[in-house]
């Protein structure tokens, strides 16, 4: 279960995802999370990556899922009750990965690093997810992510260049799903006091 901050904290860990990749060749190069919109692109930028988040969806596929229920005791009472609590919102975060600085040579080499450990770390779970940042929320969850290259095509790509307002550049596409964003939409049902239920109850007359 994602807190608000889920979002964020999959960049978080992209970023130190591609970051050990980079300096395993190049401990000078960097690797950073930028707004390009808007952005003006200076010529002297340093042989890197820069990761933008251009979209934030839903996912389709994880769509009707059923709420999750769940026992809460009370701390003071111990009585308990069940709690329903609306399914979380899965999220599809798309991301364009482009390199900078540094020679036409050099970004080819830095870019096939980076493409190499998004393609071994395809599902990043575990002990992938914890070093990216103390109090990861989806490492706290126990989630898992998926990573996918979402090549498009070159009139796709020339539209998401047009609508940042940017001149076209070498860059790369992924996705990540599932990011599960946790919903407070929580119903609760009163606990039971007593009573039971009688199984092939019926008038009480004997057949």
């Amino acid at each position: 279960m994602g807190s608000a901050d889920v979002i964020a904290d999959v960049s978080d860990i992209l970023l130190h995802v591609l970051r050990e990749a980079v300096s395993e060749s190049d401990d000078q190069a960097t690797v950073r999370l930028v707004e390009l919109v808007g952005r003006t692109h200076g010529g002297n930028c340093p042989l890197g990556l820069e990761l933008f988040l251009y979209e934030v969806a839903e996912d389709p596929s994880a769509r009707n899922r059923p709420p999750r229920h769940t026992a809460v005791e009370d701390p003071f009472t111990g009585a308990v009750r069940q709690e329903s609590r609306r399914p979380d919102m899965a999220l599809l975060l798309r991301y364009l990965l482009v390199p900078t600085g540094g020679t036409p040579d050099a970004q080819q080499r830095i870019l096939g690093q980076a493409m190499r450990a998004l393609y071994d770390e395809a599902i990043l779970q575990g002990p992938s997810l914890v070093p990216a940042a103390q109090g990861n929320s989806v490492a706290a969850a126990g989630e898992s992510l998926k990573l996918r290259l979402a090549p498009l095509s070159l009139d796709e790509r020339a539209k998401v260049w047009w609508a940042i307002s940017q001149p076209y550049r070498l860059s790369l596409n992924y996705e990540v799903r599932v990011v599960n964003l946790a919903s407070r939409d929580v119903t609760g049902a009163a606990p039971v006091t007593g009573g039971g239920v009688g199984i092939g109850q019926g008038t009480g007359e004997r057949p």
